[in-house]
């Protein structure tokens, strides 16, 4: 039994002196370099590595990276490898098992210095990305960034720090997190400061734009110094997206969900609490992603190949499609809410901006409010005179407390509280006429 013993702590021995030289010899191997590209989502990535016995040195560099969605020709990745064998892995959150842990120092070219990714990854920058490669084919990666700072047309942001973190599976599903102790945000007539802020995105696919999706933002304190004092408090943004199928064999829609919940405000109006949520169906996923690409300019640059806005709106429009929102909010020391569904059923031969006119949305939008407000809230508020002649008049009816509003909305027809109001005068209101 000690002669097995033995015999089995030698052969441990040479596995754990043998390994890391064959895993040296796999991470030089010409395959890496696809499986890298493949990874990432970078088709002009190129590795050079030198492999020793525990770790390897080496050479990344991407000519016209894709950064969320989108092919920037003009920029430039090159960066500088250090690599560590696995199995055993002295990481900086202490010891693992992997394949390797690599430590890249990224330069980033050719983009705007008021990007936050140039600003991030520019030449004299310290920044650091650490990732570990784990054998099942997934792998973990992290930037721990110290203070930095950046302009943005008239903003300048300064962040005391940034930790990102982001997991991608064998699959390509991702996940990641950012998070910043403290940020300010300088604008020419305000400072606005965010405590404790945090991100979480899960996608699909690291190489696409992310939706669908999920996106959780997390604000501790939001506080803006300007001539109104604001204060928000436990602030949180949400979002899922996911892609239906079309009922009629075409392409896939969104479904979009979203919230904003501010748990406390502070300011000079008498709103002290906000909570809004809104469902999103039946727009094309192609659209949604040419609008992400349209909206990338703040994270990264404008593309020239990139759509702009005002085309991904008229191409949203040319389809039909539903919004649903349900907003709940604190004001006069009552709580009020709101609902509204829209549903538009598409103008296909919309080409422009230009096309779109008031009496368009009249004539073919069709909506539903309610709105349920309370009444000893509102006596109190400088909307009391008004309320208490409409009420008078049963223009606003009260059900135990609560004045109700409905209205709807179809073929320019509107009807609020069972009084019907003939839109027709308004329908050519908006139309551009040659003089």
């Amino acid at each position: 039994m000690k002669k097995l013993g033995i015999l089995l702590a030698l052969v441990t021995l040479v596995l754990l002196a043998t390994t890391p030289m064959l895993l040296g010899l796999v991470i030089d191997d010409s395959s890496t370099q696809a499986r890298l590209r493949e990874m990432t989502g970078q088709p002009t990535l190129t590795l050079d590595t030198r492999s020793g016995w525990f770790s390897s040195i080496g050479t990344v560099q991407i000519d016209g990276p894709v950064i969320a969605g989108a092919k920037y020709p003009q920029a430039r990745i090159d960066a500088d490898l250090e690599v560590t064998h696995g199995p055993l892995l002295w990481t900086d959150e202490g010891l693992r098992i992997g394949l390797a842990w690599v430590t890249v120092h990224p330069i980033l070219q050719g983009l705007p210095d008021n990007t936050l990714t140039q600003a991030l990854f520019k030449p004299d920058s310290s920044s650091r990305i650490h990732l570990l490669a784990n054998f099942d084919g997934s792998a973990h990666g992290q930037l721990h960034n110290e203070a930095f700072s950046y302009v943005y047309g008239p903003q300048r942001f300064e962040f005391t720090d940034l930790r990102v973190d982001i997991d991608v599976a064998r699959d390509q599903q991702a996940q990641l997190t950012a998070s910043s102790a403290h940020i300010d945000i300088h604008n020419p007539l305000s400072i606005i400061s965010l405590e404790h802020a945090g991100l979480e995105l899960h996608t699909f696919g690291v190489e696409r734009s992310p939706l669908p999706g999920s996106l959780a933002i997390d604000i501790k304190q939001l506080q803006m110094n300007s001539e109104q004092r604001l204060t928000m408090r436990g602030i949180s943004i949400d979002y899922v997206a996911r892609e239906e199928p079309s009922t009629e064999n075409g392409p896939p829609s969104l479904y979009l969900q979203q919230q904003l919940q501010v748990e406390s405000i502070e300011s000079g109006t008498p709103l002290t609490a906000l909570n809004i949520e809104t469902e999103l169906t039946g727009i094309d996923m192609e659209i949604i992603a040419a609008y992400m690409s349209a909206a990338s300019g703040f994270a990264v640059a404008t593309n020239a190949n990139n759509p702009s806005q005002e085309d991904v709106f008229v191409t949203m429009m040319q389809s039909a499609f539903e919004q649903s929102s349900r907003a709940q909010f604190d004001a006069w020391g009552g709580t009020h809410s709101a609902d509204l569904d829209l549903r538009w059923p598409g103008e296909p031969t919309l080409r422009s901006l230009d096309d779109l006119y008031i009496g368009l949305y009249l004539q073919k939008l069709q909506a539903q409010l309610n709105i349920s407000a309370d009444a000893a809230a509102l006596a109190t508020s400088p909307f009391a005179a008004m309320v208490r002649n409409y009420s008078a008049q049963g223009i606003l009816p009260q059900n135990n407390g609560i004045i109700e509003i409905t209205a709807s909305l179809q073929g320019g027809s509107l009807n609020m509280n069972g009084q019907s109001i003939d839109l027709r005068p308004f329908l050519n209101l908006g139309i551009a006429r040659t003089p």
